[in-house]
């Protein structure tokens, strides 16, 4: 379900919202704003309760049929199918969002609580007696269709040091700078671009005056992964000063990164202490990261395709499912 779009006022009278059948088994569609937000805090039932009625047309739910609701973000849907006996409610935390906006109520209403980073933990088990600690996942098929296949040479991410992620006024503009005057082998950046300050603004734009700076824009994974794959290394570089938000990090990134065999140089801990030194590498000095990075370019940065290759098989989709199903004690359908 998606975030719902900006009220209007036909809303009122529409009743009705968009969806999208991705596969046999899943379905996209949005969630629906009756009511603007705006209104205070009651109108979240009135459109909680709205979008289960929507649901049940959607999926068709015949009486006493059980089903799993897959709760993402604390925001909306905490009254959705809320009572109904027939539902059972996934609560999976990715972001650092722990007491804010509806995380207690969803911790506490929910029947199974995910959450992906470590740092938490001790949060979630006081609201809630059945959380699971799982990692990022991986979809293995996804990379694996396309190891083999060579990079043409006429990609501008060949061989360039890589930033995949939101460009923010969080990011070091300055470290950058410095790895692309140090290094002219291609700074390439993939990304949207979601600065605020006015001085990060400006710092973007000198950086990306830089000779051998490329910012691709933002991209999909089926298109940002043809350049994972060709870049050398793949980095990631928040600003210092920040360091009390950078320790909230839990980086995505880092698993497209690794998904594509490609050694990882960052500032923040990654959470996988299981590969530190074997092909993530932390650092917390300038100068150490560019040794790193002339270590990769001189292929003495050590990394380690099998136990890369043992994490995320443990990581996959389909195996997380089963751990997450197993226990919300619900068994898991097979693929036909």
């Amino acid at each position: 379900m998606n975030p719902p779009k900006g009220w209007k006022f036909s809303n009122l009278f529409r009743f009705k919202v968009e969806s999208i059948q991705v596969f046999e088994h899943l379905t996209l569609t949005g969630y629906y704003n009756f009511l603007p937000s705006s209104l205070g805090k009651w109108v979240l039932k009135v459109n909680d309760k709205v979008n289960e009625i929507l649901l049940n047309r959607l999926l068709h739910c015949r009486k006493n049929q059980q089903f799993i609701f897959w709760h993402f973000d604390p925001f909306r849907s905490l009254y959705t199918f809320s009572g109904n006996t027939n539902c059972k409610h996934i609560y999976h935390v990715i972001d650092p969002i722990a007491g804010h906006h509806h995380d207690l109520e969803f911790s506490k209403m929910a029947n199974l609580v995910v959450i992906t980073s470590p740092k938490f933990l001790n949060h979630y088990t006081a609201l809630n007696k059945n959380v699971l600690q799982i990692s990022q996942g991986v979809d293995l098929d996804f990379y694996r269709n396309h190891m083999l296949e060579d990079t043409p040479d006429t990609l501008i991410s060949k061989n360039s040091v890589l930033l995949l992620g939101t460009i923010s006024d969080d990011i070091d503009f300055e470290l950058l700078g410095k790895i692309a005057l140090r290094f002219p082998v291609g700074l390439v950046l993939i990304g949207p671009d979601k600065t605020v300050k006015q001085e990060s603004k400006n710092r973007f734009k000198e950086l990306l005056a830089v000779k051998g700076v490329h910012w691709l824009g933002p991209m999909k994974p089926e298109n940002f992964k043809e350049h994972v794959m060709a870049c050398k290394i793949g980095i990631i570089a928040y600003d210092s000063s920040n360091n009390q938000k950078n320790n909230l990090r839990s980086p995505l990134k880092v698993i497209s990164y690794l998904g594509c065999h490609k050694p990882v140089i960052s500032n923040i801990d990654c959470e996988i202490p299981v590969l530190l030194n074997k092909a993530i590498y932390f650092v917390d000095k300038e100068e150490s990261y560019f040794n790193l990075i002339e270590k990769c370019y001189t292929d003495q940065l050590n990394f380690d395709t099998i136990a890369v290759d043992e994490y995320l098989a443990s990581i996959d989709y389909n195996y997380l499912l089963k751990i997450i199903f197993s226990a919300l004690d619900e068994p898991l359908a097979s693929r036909q």
